[in-house]
């Protein structure tokens, strides 16, 4: 019996026969879970390259403003327009991946709650 199919057990009685398509919704619901764990997995990667990717970014300008003091210059860093576009260049991938894993993970939430509803009746 699988872990899924433990925890349905409770709401069956003993000796109950599942029919199948009750079955069948058993393992779609199965299927759904381990996607949702999936992509939990996938969004703390792209979290944590986001993460990596703006530290390099500080850390670069960082550098550039301690190599201009280093020098005795002034630092001028990049305006408001030129950092937006920095940050543009380098995050909106991770952005964009991020926005859709999330979207994917609302609407497999709601599938996942509508399907246990089912199999709980």
């Amino acid at each position: 019996m699988s872990r899924v199919t433990k925890g349905f057990a409770r709401l069956i009685n003993p000796g109950v026969v599942l029919n199948p398509e009750l079955n069948q919704k058993i393992a779609a619901f199965e299927t759904m879970s381990a996607e949702r764990s999936e992509l939990d997995r996938e969004l703390g990667r792209l979290r944590k390259k986001q993460d990596e990717t703006e530290d390099n970014l500080a850390e670069a300008l960082a550098e550039d403003e301690f190599q201009c003091n280093l020098r005795g210059q002034s630092f001028t860093g990049p305006n408001e327009d030129e950092l937006q576009e920095i940050l543009r260049s380098h995050l909106s991938g991770i952005i964009n991946k991020l926005a859709t894993k999330y979207e994917r993970l609302v609407y497999l939430d709601a599938d996942i709650r509508k399907l246990k509803g089912t199999i709980e009746k």
